[in-house]
């Protein structure tokens, strides 16, 4: 568990840094297009470095994150999922072209790019990891 909540950290930090080789896109970085993202990361690297100091007390802390988090994903993507919203699949689309796509972008239905895709899917298992973690 310890392993996965590190390497689903350090993914996310891809976020900060950006991440792109030749033509290969994978993140952008916040620190230039949406610093607004450090108000997560912040409290996620705390979060993460208690939670190797102190396991029994960061799991609290990372799951209030991982559902505070997932709100978050909800009201800003996961909603246009399920509801499609024409503008802001087009401002999506618009903002996160250049990333890669491992589901090719449509108009008419939200697809994000294969690094969101990537941090819901860890974020959910993360979410799982720290609510087993806690009962057992």
């Amino acid at each position: 568990m310890t392993i996965f909540i590190i390497a689903s950290f350090l993914f996310y930090s891809l976020n900060i840094t950006g991440f792109k080789i030749g033509k290969f896109h994978l993140a952008t970085s916040c620190l230039k297009d949406e610093p607004i993202d450090l108000v997560f990361y912040i409290p996620y690297a705390i979060g993460v470095v208690l939670f190797l100091i102190k396991p029994d007390i960061a799991a609290w802390i990372l799951l209030f994150l991982f559902v505070f988090i997932q709100i978050i994903f909800y009201t800003s993507t996961y909603k246009y999922w399920l509801k499609p919203n024409l503008d802001k699949i087009r401002s999506y689309n618009a903002y996160f072209a250049e990333t890669h796509h491992i589901i090719k972008a449509q108009e008419n239905r939200l697809v994000p790019d294969t690094f969101h895709l990537s941090i819901f899917l860890m974020f959910w298992v993360n979410l799982f990891l720290i609510i087993f973690y806690l009962i057992s």
